[in-house]
Formats: C-alpha cells, structure tokens, sequence
C-alpha cells in the first residue's frame, strides 16, 4: 500500500507537467506578465553533454551553453527585462516583467555563462562559497557524486546520504568526507567540478554583467547554526570577497534555500539587502519585506527551455499544485 501511494505521489506532479505543457500557452496568452519577477539558479554548466557523461560533478540539474542560450532566448522573446540585485534597490519600471539570472556556489565552469552574458549584454549574479575558492576545494556533493558513482552506487543512494548530512555543520561533512573518501579527495578532478580561483574570481567580478554575492565562507547550511555562527558564516566570506573584489557584496542566497527568521535578522544585521532563498514562488512587484529583501527562485530545469519557462511563468508548479490539492482533500475528509 505505501509504494502504491509512493508511485502516486512521483507520478502525479509530472502528469500535472506534462499536460501544463499543452495548457500553459493558451493562457499565457490572456495572462498579464507585468510586474513579474522570475528568479532563476543554476549551479554549473556544461560544454556539452560529453561533460555531462564524464560524471565529475553532481548533475544537480545542471544544463549546456546551448540551453543556457535558449534560456536566455526565450525570455527576451517574451519581453523580459534582465536585471540584478542592486536594481531593485532603485525606482523599477511599473507594468514591465523581470527575470534574474543566478548562479550557486562558484564553480569555474559558471565562466562559460559569462561569456553569454557579454554577448547578450545582460546581468547575472553569482554567489560564492569562499572557503572552496580559497582552498581549491570540490564541493562536498560533488566529491560524494563522483566517487559513489565510479564505485556504481545508484543515485537514489547516493541522494540518501547527501541529504542525510544535511543537518549538520560543516565541521562534521568535513570529518566524513575525510573518513569516507581520504585526505586527498577534495581535490578536483577537472576544469568541470573545481571551483574560479582567486584569479579568475576577480576577474570575472570586474565584467559589468556580473555581481558577486554571499554564499556563506563554508557552504554552511544556517538552519543548523546559532546567531553567532551565523553572523561568522556571513563576515569571513564577505571579508575574502572585498579582498578578492573589492567590493562587500549586498545579497546573499542561502545554501540549500534553508532559512529562519534568525538568519534573515543577521542578514540585515550585517547590511545585505536582498536575499535568496530556493522557495519556488513568482515574486510581485513591487516587492516589501520587514527585512531584508527576500526573493524567492526557481531551479533551472534539463527539460525543454520553452516548455517549463512558460510553466513557470504562471506562478506555480507541478509538485505545489499536488500538495495542495491533497491537503483540500484531507481536509474535506474530515469534516
């Protein structure tokens, strides 16, 4: 009975996807898109999908130079605006839609999406983890990724045990990384899962379509950390980032999308004004928050750019969607 419900539950939202795909552009053509912010995050890119096969970095959804175009595409055919954080801080044009570009963690493959920015002349932000780049240092995803795959676990197993040290401090992943896959496994195996270096950080932070934003020094996921680390997390990579840049940044996207009420105060204790979460929401212009402001993002997906762009675009998703047609349910059970 519980893999049936299981089966359901995994099979639903993607039917839900796969007739969004025939239902989403009859009514966009009756939606009003003005006052629109779409945030999208990626984490690295590909070449090609001969990248992609060599398995040396978690797939995490991860797309070619050749979807990132089409991405990029598609939406200046709809008529939005790129813009970036520090945009939102000025006076933005009432009855226009908005798109951000992001990019997590700091690899050195995010380079290739520079060289589209240039070419399209458009904004991206790009929010580092500095300790990685200090240190040349994989990411600890992708060390677990790439061994357990060489050794042919599957990734259902793999996922379990990523998600599994998720609740904890950085401190401890280290220590397990260490135990389970040797001193010598942080360094990375190609340009494709190492981090920009120090060089390269700055000088890609000089290009005038890129900013540079907060990814904490640690890749600390803050839900599991109290106020004083926090604030740590915050400072050392903001410290690394003005001597590598030269500049403090002024937006920070939360590993992992976690985030409190807690965090969200240090945030604005430490001067960011725009912050990042994951949540997989549209986000209204014009934007208030008590706080910092808190925007929400959608992953980049491998699908077909035209197709889940423009479901997207309506404000919701498949698994959203789902979720609260159950909760309706349940709760008409019990009356």
């Amino acid at each position: 009975m519980l893999n049936i419900k299981r089966k359901i539950d995994n099979s639903v939202p993607a039917i839900i996807e796969k007739l969004g795909y025939l239902i989403n552009p009859l009514i966009l053509n009756f939606v009003n898109e003005n006052n629109r912010l779409l945030i999208f995050y990626f984490h690295g890119l590909y070449e090609s999908t001969v990248q992609k096969e060599l398995n040396h970095i978690d797939p995490q959804n991860n797309i070619t130079v050749g979807q990132f175009i089409e991405f990029i595409d598609y939406f200046l055919h709809h008529n939005y605006h790129f813009i970036k954080p520090e945009d939102l801080l000025g006076d933005i044009e009432k009855d226009k839609r908005y798109i951000m570009i992001t990019f997590d963690d700091g690899y050195f493959n995010n380079s290739l999406a520079v060289e589209v920015l240039n070419k399209y002349k458009i904004p991206a932000v790009f929010f580092i983890s500095t300790k990685n780049v200090l240190e040349n240092k994989s990411f600890w995803w992708d060390i677990i990724y790439k061994y357990r795959t060489k050794k042919g676990i599957s990734l259902e197993t793999i996922r379990k045990e990523q998600a599994s040290l998720k609740s904890f401090k950085y401190s401890y992943i280290e220590n397990y990384i260490t135990q389970n896959f040797g001193t010598e496994s942080a360094k990375p195996w190609s340009d494709i899962d190492r981090p920009l270096n120090e060089f390269e950080l700055k000088d890609i932070s000089q290009n005038p379509f890129v900013s540079i934003g907060n990814h904490t020094h640690n890749h600390a996921i803050l839900t599991n950390y109290n106020k004083e680390e926090i604030n740590e997390e915050f400072a050392v990579c903001n410290k690394a980032l003005l001597n590598l840049t030269g500049r403090i940044p002024i937006s920070i996207a939360f590993p992992n999308g976690n985030f409190n009420t807690l965090i969200l105060e240090v945030a604005e204790e430490i001067g960011f004004r725009v912050a990042f979460t994951t949540q997989n929401y549209i986000n209204k212009l014009p934007i208030t928050n008590s706080h910092a402001i808190c925007l929400n993002r959608f992953m980049a997906k491998t699908t077909n750019i035209k197709n889940y762009g423009g479901f997207i675009r309506l404000g919701y998703n498949p698994d959203l969607l789902y979720y609260n047609f159950k909760k309706r349910v349940m709760f008409f059970k019990k009356r």
